[in-house]
């Protein structure tokens, strides 16, 4: 994902930063790391859901190294072209099927119970504590799949380093998995916004929740 993420930034940066491109690759080469030492230890490599912060820092490394020109709207311009590079996927990541609905939630639920217990296990021992915490399927629900992220070291790490502006962009990015899913993401808060968990309900675009659920959205 990182080698995809980083042709759509050189792409943006030919587009709209040409002459300055590889004096501007090469600060955020430099900056980076800089920034990834302020990050919080939540367990590298170990950790499935680290690479996230990681993708975060690597955003945040061009917006330096553009002296904050790479803003949230070009976040927005780099997660769409990356979505139509994708996009082909999505003719078989459908959940209106039920039974491509059915094998991704059990995948998916079997992976988030194993990182959950990751995370007991490592907090036991005082490690990993600035985490993500993980609530598996809390409104017990077959339609679509739900979760509750508790806590975001991405949103603590914008907020200690004065990056919150680029924190809707971010998160954003959730509701272009769900339209790769044929989802609509039913989200009521997140940690960026105040809250102490982002909650995630990816329901089928075509199904009935979907059509009728008046409520907020975040």
């Amino acid at each position: 994902m990182e080698l995809l993420v980083k042709m759509a930034i050189r792409r943006y940066l030919k587009l709209h930063y040409p002459k300055e491109m590889r004096r501007i690759i090469a600060r955020a080469d430099r900056i980076r790391p800089k920034l990834a030492k302020r990050a919080q230890n939540i367990g590298g490599k170990e950790n499935t859901l680290a690479n996230n912060l990681d993708m975060f820092i690597l955003f945040i490394s061009y917006y330096e190294a553009t002296d904050h020109g790479m803003d949230g709207e070009a976040i927005d311009e780099i997660i769409a072209y990356i979505y139509r590079m994708i996009k082909p996927l999505n003719v078989i990541m459908d959940i209106n099927r039920r039974p491509f609905l059915v094998i991704l939630r059990n995948y998916l639920f079997k992976s988030y119970n194993q990182y959950a217990a990751k995370v007991k296990e490592k907090q036991n021992h005082g490690e990993w504590s600035d985490t993500w915490g993980m609530i598996v399927d809390p409104n017990h629900t077959k339609t679509g799949f739900a979760f509750t992220l508790v806590g975001c070291p991405i949103a603590e790490y914008a907020k200690k380093y004065g990056y919150m502006d680029l924190m809707p962009h971010m998160c954003a990015l959730d509701h272009t998995y769900a339209k790769l899913m044929h989802a609509k993401l039913i989200r009521t808060h997140t940690v960026a916004t105040g809250a102490d968990s982002c909650d995630y309900w990816y329901v089928p675009d075509k199904s009935r929740t979907a059509r009728n659920y008046k409520g907020k959205i975040v």
